[in-house]
C-alpha cells in the first residue's frame, strides 16, 4: 500500500496545481469492493481498457492505467470529441453568438446556391445537436478525413430527405457543422474558442485537436487528451456547470444535455439512453465520459473494445450500469478492500510482448533487404535489423518514405515513435508521427512477430514476418478498426 500511495503522491506532484483533488472511496461514501468488482468484470470479460478514473463530488477516488498507458499520455478520444463540441456550442449560445433555434444556413449565406433543399434550409442548431438533422445516413469522420476541399460544401451536398427534428440519425457531419458554426461566429477555431472559456478555468492543458480545411476543427472527432482532463469535463457536468464556485456552463444547459426523448437517445450531443442513469459521451473502440449528476459521479475511460465503434450501449456501459449500485452501496466494512483496490490499480498491465517459443534466424536475415512487387498496402521493401539479443528494428519502405519500428526481444518492450502510416487500419487516421511501445518474439525459427502499441491511440498493430531462403511474407493486422482489421499478405523477394 505504501508503495502505491508513494507513486500516487509523486504523480500528483508532477502534475502540479491543475490536478483534481484526491480522496478515497470510503471518504466519498463509495465501496472499494464495488469498484474492484467493476475492474474485475472488465478484465474477465476480455475488454481491453487503457485507463480508468472515477470521481465523486469532483474528488478522484480511484484511478488506474494499463501499462504502457500512463497518466501523462494523451489518448485519442474519437467521438467523445462531440462532448467538447457541445460544450463549445453551449458557451457560444451563452455569449449570444447564435441561438438554439436559429437556422444553420443563416450563418452561411454565401452557400445559398448549394443549399437548395427546403429541409436543409429549415435545419436548426438544435437539430444538429440532437442528431435530428433530417439526414437518413450517417457520416463517419474517416469519410472526410482525407478531403482537402471545403467540408462545409460536403455537408450541404448530403441529401436531407426528412423534415429536421423528426428523424434521429447519428452522424459526425452534424458535429462538424456545429464546429463550423462556432468558428464562423467567433472568428477562431473551436479549440481556440474553448481555451479561455473552458480549458483555462478547468486547468485542462493537454487537448490536441486536428484542424481541417478552412481552419475548422472536425467537431465529431480528432481530439486527444489525458484521462484526467477528460474527467474534468465530466466533473463540470456532474456539478451542473459549476467549477470552483464559478458557473462555467448554465445549469439549464447541462440539464438539457442529458435529456433524450423517445426515438432520440441523444440529449444535446451527449448520449442519454432511456431508462439508464445520467448521460455520457462515447467514442469508437471504448472511450467514455460518464456523468451521473444524481450521485455526483463522473467516470472517464479509454480503451480498445472491438465491436463498439457504432454501438454506444455495448461493451463498457452495461458493466457500468450493472456495477453502479454496488459502487454506491457505501463504505466497505472490511478496510482491506481499499488496500486491495489501490494495489490492483497500481499494477495494471497490458501484455504486449508476444510469446517467444523458439530460437530464430536473426543472424541469417539481419540487414537483408526484401523487395516487393506492387501491392495494395504500398510496401516497397522491408528490412529487419538486430541489436544484440534484446532489440530489433523493422524498417518498411513505402511510397511515402522509409519508416522504422523499434521493438524489444526476450519479453522486453521498447518505447519509441514511428512515421509508419496506418494504411487503412487506423480508422482513417495518419497523424504523421506516433508514439509506440513495441515487443517482438520468435513464434517459430522462421517467424518473427512484432506487436506495436500506439500508446496515444486505441490501436495495436501485429506484424508477422515469415522468412524463407529467398523470400519474406509480411502480414499486418490491427486490434480494432472501423473497417478491415488486416491487410493482404505481401510476398517480398530477397535482394540482391
Amino acid at each position: 500500500m505504501a508503495s502505491s500511495e508513494a507513486r500516487r503522491r509523486d504523480r500528483l506532484a508532477r502534475m502540479g496545481t491543475s490536478a483534481l483533488p484526491r480522496s478515497t472511496p470510503a471518504e466519498e461514501r463509495l465501496s472499494a469492493a464495488g469498484i474492484l468488482g467493476f475492474v474485475d468484470a472488465v478484465e474477465s470479460g476480455g475488454l481491453e481498457l487503457h485507463s480508468f478514473m472515477l470521481a465523486r463530488h469532483g474528488r478522484v477516488v480511484a484511478e488506474g492505467w494499463w501499462h504502457p498507458y500512463s497518466a501523462d499520455r494523451v489518448h485519442m478520444l474519437h467521438s467523445v470529441t462531440k462532448a467538447l463540441t457541445a460544450t463549445g456550442v453551449g458557451l457560444a449560445i451563452q455569449e449570444g453568438l447564435f441561438a438554439l433555434d436559429d437556422p444553420v444556413l443563416a450563418y452561411f449565406p454565401e452557400k445559398a446556391a448549394i443549399a437548395a433543399s427546403a429541409n436543409l434550409r429549415a435545419m436548426t442548431v438544435r437539430d444538429l445537436l440532437t442528431q435530428c438533422s433530417g439526414h437518413d445516413r450517417g457520416t463517419s469522420g474517416s469519410q472526410w478525413r482525407s478531403i482537402t476541399t471545403s467540408w462545409i460544401d460536403e455537408f450541404l451536398r448530403i441529401p436531407v430527405p426528412h423534415v429536421p427534428g423528426t428523424h434521429f440519425q447519428y452522424s459526425s457531419a452534424t458535429s462538424f457543422m456545429l464546429s463550423a458554426l462556432v468558428t464562423r461566429t467567433a472568428g477562431v477555431p473551436l479549440h481556440d474558442f474553448l481555451v479561455p472559456r473552458l480549458f483555462a478555468p478547468l486547468g485542462i492543458t493537454s487537448v490536441r485537436w486536428d484542424i481541417g480545411p478552412e481552419s475548422i476543427n472536425p467537431g465529431g472527432n480528432g481530439a486527444s487528451a489525458t484521462t484526467e482532463d477528460l474527467l474534468k469535463l465530466g466533473v463540470l457536468h456532474a456539478n451542473k456547470g459549476m467549477w470552483n464556485g464559478h458557473q462555467i456552463l448554465s445549469e439549464s444547459w447541462v440539464e438539457a444535455v442529458g435529456q433524450g426523448a423517445p426515438g432520440r437517445p441523444y440529449g444535446l450531443h451527449w448520449w442519454a439512453l432511456p431508462g439508464r442513469p445520467g448521460f455520457y459521451a462515447f467514442g469508437a473502440f471504448g472511450q467514455y465520459a460518464f456523468v451521473l449528476p444524481e450521485h455526483g459521479l463522473s467516470l472517464a475511460i479509454t480503451g480498445a473494445v472491438p465491436g463498439s465503434i457504432s454501438r454506444p450501449d455495448v461493451g463498457i456501459p452495461p458493466l457500468v450500469w450493472e456495477h453502479l449500485p454496488k459502487i454506491l452501496a457505501g463504505p466497505d466494512a472490511d478496510p482491506d478492500h481499499a488496500t486491495e483496490l489501490a494495489d490492483r490499480l497500481a499494477s495494471l498491465l497490458l501484455s504486449i510482448a508476444p510469446p517467444s517459443v523458439a530460437a530464430g534466424c536473426a543472424e541469417a536475415i539481419h540487414g537483408v533487404r526484401f523487395e516487393a512487387s506492387p501491392n495494395e498496402p504500398g510496401v516497397v521493401a522491408a528490412t529487419v535489423r538486430f541489436d544484440g539479443s534484446t532489440r530489433c528494428q523493422l524498417v518498411l519502405e513505402t511510397a511515402a518514405g522509409t519508416h522504422a519500428i523499434d521493438a524489444g526481444l526476450l519479453g522486453l518492450c521498447v518505447e519509441g515513435e514511428t512515421t509508419l502510416p496506418g494504411m487503412g487500419l487506423h480508422h482513417g487516421y495518419d497523424p504523421g508521427r506516433l508514439a509506440t511501445m513495441a515487443a517482438a518474439g520468435w513464434s517459430a525459427p522462421d517467424t518473427l512477430t512484432i506487436n506495436c502499441q500506439y500508446v496515444e491511440t486505441a490501436f495495436r498493430d501485429r506484424f508477422v514476418l515469415t522468412f524463407g531462403s529467398e523470400h519474406l511474407v509480411l502480414e499486418r493486422t490491427v486490434n480494432v478498426n472501423g473497417g478491415t482489421t488486416s491487410l493482404p499478405a505481401i510476398r517480398l523477394r530477397r535482394w540482391p
